[in-house]
């Protein structure tokens, strides 16, 4: 072993170590302290080599883009827009065609996408039983005026008018119903002319009699003052012994017996003279009655008739629809009938007309949550499906109705309904000017205001806290 102090002397390892990076330090500060770092030991190239400034480079641009997109998130706003999704129609709306009643289909006239003029015959119903109706209405309405006539005439001849008959110039019953009529008519008079002649001869002998009784009653009156004279004249002559007693007794006797007779006579004068009296009243009532029930009649012949003529003009509505029109000029959409002889059902949709060249508008379903803040005179951007809005571009529009009630959807939520009316009726694709057909499908996108960054990030946490913590 050397002597201490010798340059043999061994070292300890940490002195080494300790020369090594006193060493390593000095080349360091000479300019190669990198490269001198590759032949140090993989521990103290570790431990020695100086940390990169990328990392912290990279770690500061993190922390400030984070820092910014904080600051961004609290300062700035972005635009609220509420999205309704809807379609394109016509502004008058299009037209369905419904069938009025049961009825089997006749005639179809027109065919899917074919082009109607408005009034345009498209598709008849079967009128069998709507004429059945007519005819039968008809007919009632011609027995009512029938019966009318002759009532009329009998009216007129009730009130004394002994000539009446019924009319046949200025009627606008045929001939066979006024002949109908004035066979009724001499039926009825004929019948009451009966039973007044009846009354009349039996009146007549009542008032035959009544002057009979009348004169034996005065005949008898008279007799009886001529006999109560002889009969104080034979009294007198028998008192004073000139005349018999016999005689004056005789005399007596008739006077007694026309005495009786009259109270008999001026009875049965009374009761014929009440007789005639209930036979005039029997033939005034015979009068009366007829023509209190024949004006009864009168009164409601006019109301039926009326009712029947009402009823005629809705059965004649109802045969004129069973041919359906085009309300509108335009094109045959979802026609959905195509079997003559097929049953069709009352408001059952058969086909649906599209207006031609009509006015174009958009119709949407606003959201429930979102029909607050969405109000008329809003401009909104329309999104046409059918056109990608990157490229064609966007319809600006503005709202100008919204339902007061809400609807229920397809899914079950409800909704409410936007019209909006367009700026423009077409877009620019490929250098043509295309127009928006009824159907196409859209999106309004309606800005509603603005709100901070921040308040979407912080809205669920918020609603989260607010509705957490309740279940059952």
């Amino acid at each position: 072993m050397s002597a201490p102090g010798g340059s043999d002397t061994p070292q300890p390892r940490d002195a080494k170590h300790t020369a090594a990076q006193a060493r390593i330090r000095h080349h360091g500060k000479q300019g190669g302290g990198t490269a001198t770092h590759a032949f140090l030991p993989g521990a103290l190239e570790v431990q020695e080599r100086p940390p990169s400034p990328l990392g912290r480079t990279v770690l500061w641009l993190l922390l400030a883009l984070f820092a910014l997109a904080v600051l961004w998130a609290v300062i700035g706003k972005t635009d609220i827009v509420v999205t309704a999704p809807g379609k394109v129609v016509p502004n008058g709306q299009v037209k369905t065609v419904q069938a009025p009643a049961d009825a089997s289909i006749a005639a179809i006239y027109v065919v899917e996408g074919s082009v109607v003029q408005a009034g345009e015959p498209l598709i008849r119903l079967d009128p069998t039983f709507a004429e059945a109706d007519d005819t039968r209405l008809a007919l009632a309405l011609s027995y009512a005026r029938l019966e009318r006539a002759w009532r009329e005439a009998l009216e007129r001849w009730l009130a004394g008018d002994a000539a009446a008959r019924v009319p046949r110039s200025g009627s606008s019953l045929p001939a066979i119903d006024i002949t109908r009529a004035e066979a009724l008519f001499a039926g009825h008079r004929d019948e009451i002319r009966a039973q007044l002649a009846a009354l009349d001869g039996e009146l007549a002998a009542t008032r035959q009699e009544f002057h009979t009784v009348a004169a034996e009653e005065h005949r008898t009156s008279s007799s009886l003052t001529v006999l109560e004279e002889r009969v104080d004249a034979y009294r007198k002559l028998m008192e004073n012994q000139y005349g018999a007693r016999t005689h004056y007794l005789e005399m007596l006797q008739q006077k007694v017996d026309l005495a009786e007779s009259l109270p008999v006579l001026q009875s049965r004068k009374a009761q014929l003279l009440e007789s005639a009296k209930a036979l005039q009243a029997t033939r005034e009532g015979l009068l009366a009655e007829p023509r209190r029930t024949n004006l009864v009649a009168l009164a409601e012949l006019d109301a039926h008739r009326d009712a029947l003529e009402q009823e005629r003009r809705k059965a004649a509505l109802r045969e004129r629809q069973l041919l359906l029109s085009a309300p509108v000029t335009g094109t045959v959409q979802e026609l959905a009938v195509h079997t003559i002889g097929g049953i069709v059902t009352p408001a059952q949709v058969m086909m649906k007309i599209v207006p031609q060249h009509a006015p174009i508008e958009v119709e949407a379903l606003l959201n429930n949550r979102d029909v607050g803040f969405v109000h008329e005179g809003q401009t909104a951007e329309v999104k046409i499906d059918a056109f990608n809005f990157t490229r064609y571009g966007l319809i600006s529009a503005k709202v100008i109705d919204i339902s007061d009630d809400a609807i229920q959807n397809n899914d079950g939520s409800w909704v409410f309904q936007m019209r909006l009316a367009l700026e423009q009726d077409s877009l620019l694709v490929d250098g043509e000017h295309l127009r928006l057909s009824p159907g196409m499908a859209i999106a309004a996108e309606i800005t509603t205001g603005k709100r901070r960054l921040i308040e979407f990030f912080l809205s669920p946490l918020l609603r989260y806290r607010q509705e957490s913590l309740r279940e059952r």
